[in-house]
């Protein structure tokens, strides 16, 4: 059973001790309706709940600050027709809602699914206390419980910071990549529309296995990237900063072909951007986006290339001059 975005809401402000008398009453007719809908909640409570009080301490409040980092949603503003004003990184929300409105499928040991939209960075903390990042465009599917065994799938990029636990393998399947962790910092990034699954180690070792291939281990700074058409395996060294930068706001670009340049920046700023791919073949960017809005992005952009920028009611054109 999928779980209502309005109620998710109402859950977020009644766990929050902020709901209406009337949001409450509400809360409770859906609660009672289902068997399935007070399992929904019951989990919901446990994992944005996870704050203890002290044994006889009577009231137990949970604090706001443990709250929000046990659960939240980073997303950049809403786009109005004023849309050169719109910052990546100026207009933070948190929308509690939005994680929760992506649980499904209700159970014994449910499968959790979260998902981070255009213009959304996401952050969770999974059932064995491991954090999970989530970047825009992304979807990772997970148990509400873990058995001995701790698997996630993903598509699209996330960055983990894997807990501890030598006795239970934490794996992450992306695509046709596998990674194997007992505890460890890592991003994966594996996006459908892009030629290559990439994972990029920060601390720790890992594990890379491809559908078939052999295993590498990897070392802090290294990068291991897959080409899918082919499943031949790079590794090479790079600057960890570069590739999870995207965690605090910043997109880094080096030698970045125009195309990537372009999907990257319509997932960061949810927005479509229109051109001819021909007319920027053999075009690269290197530099830095940071807390700048899109016109600024396209003003460093003709510093590159020439190019003559037109908004229409919901994309961008771009063309060369």
């Amino acid at each position: 059973m999928a779980f209502k975005k309005d109620i998710a809401k109402i859950i977020a402000r009644h766990l929050m001790f902020s709901a209406s008398e009337d949001e409450k009453a509400l809360l409770q007719k859906w609660r009672s309706k289902e068997e399935a809908n007070e399992k929904g909640y019951q989990i919901m409570k446990r994992m944005l709940r996870p704050v203890k009080g002290k044994i006889g301490s009577g009231n137990v409040e949970v604090p706001v600050d443990a709250f929000l980092t046990r659960a939240k949603v980073m997303q950049v503003g809403q786009r109005t027709m004023n849309w050169w004003k719109i910052a990546a990184s100026v207009a933070v929300l948190f929308a509690l809602a939005s994680i929760m409105s992506q649980l499904l499928y209700w159970g014994e040991n449910s499968r959790i699914e979260l998902f981070a939209d255009s213009g959304q960075r996401t952050e969770a903390v999974l059932p064995d206390g491991s954090h999970v990042w989530l970047n825009n465009c992304s979807h990772l599917i997970y148990e509400q419980r873990f058995g001995r065994q701790r698997t996630v799938e993903l598509e699209g990029e996330a960055f983990f910071d894997v807990a501890k636990d030598a006795t239970s393998p934490f794996y992450v399947d992306a695509g046709d990549m596998r990674v194997k962790v007992t505890g460890t910092e890592f991003n994966v990034r594996n996006y459908e529309d892009e030629p290559t699954t990439e994972i990029t180690l920060a601390e720790g070792s890992v594990y890379v296995r491809s559908s078939g291939g052999p295993k590498a281990r990897m070392k802090p700074g290294e990068t291991i990237s897959l080409t899918k058409s082919t499943g031949l395996m790079v590794r090479k060294k790079v600057d960890v900063f570069d590739n999870t930068a995207w965690r605090e706001g910043v997109l880094v670009f080096d030698d970045t072909n125009f195309n990537d340049l372009i999907i990257r920046l319509q997932r960061w700023y949810d927005i479509k951007i229109q051109y001819d791919p021909d007319d920027f073949e053999g075009i690269h960017y290197t530099g830095t986006i940071r807390n700048l809005r899109l016109d600024q992005v396209f003003d460093f952009i003709n510093l590159t290339v020439p190019i003559e920028v037109k908004m229409n009611s919901n994309h961008i054109v771009l063309t060369r001059k």
